[in-house]
């Protein structure tokens, strides 16, 4: 069976599309501060992905925010070039929920995103996400703007990273 020409051309650019994408998403970038000042406002540490376990095709990301300002911040989305969609979800009321109007960081306070404290679900992944990969995550934040983490893919079982920074 002969496919048409613009169906071959539709499915060549959705997957071009989709490489690209995990390539952007693998591809380390610098880490945007959020401001002009010496002190980032927003410290953000030991970001790491862990890779889907089959059959599901969702990864989950996972990482420490700090404020460092006098004034409240509010964690308003995320996005990765490794999928199509990333939703943050935190815990209320004892209860994993999509957070649809973000996180507030307090002033001088954390954000602990941990195995059961909460997540970024990386749904409809672009390609395989193996350990020794790097993710990159853009966080948008209210007032300090984005801010690109890179964080690597760990698999299964593996230790958490951990940078030992504190406030």
């Amino acid at each position: 069976m002969r496919l048409p020409l613009p169906a071959v051309a539709a499915g060549a650019l959705l997957l071009i599309a989709g490489a690209a994408g995990l390539v952007r998403g693998a591809v380390p970038q610098a880490i945007a501060s959020g401001g002009s000042s010496a002190a980032a406002p927003i410290v953000v540490t030991n970001a790491y992905v862990r890779p889907p376990v089959p059959p599901s095709q969702t990864a989950a990301a996972y990482f420490t925010v700090y404020n460092t300002t006098a004034q409240d911040d509010t964690l308003t989305s995320v996005t990765t070039g490794a999928g199509a969609v990333a939703v943050l979800h935190t815990i209320v009321n004892g209860t994993m929920v999509a957070a649809a109007n973000g996180v507030v960081i307090p002033a001088h306070g954390t954000l602990v995103l941990s195995t059961g404290n909460g997540h970024v679900m990386i749904e409809q992944l672009f390609g395989r996400l193996l350990p020794g990969q790097n993710v990159n995550l853009e966080l948008t934040f209210a007032n300090a703007g984005p801010i690109t983490v890179t964080a690597p893919v760990i698999a299964l079982g593996a230790p958490v990273p951990s940078t030992g920074a504190t406030k």
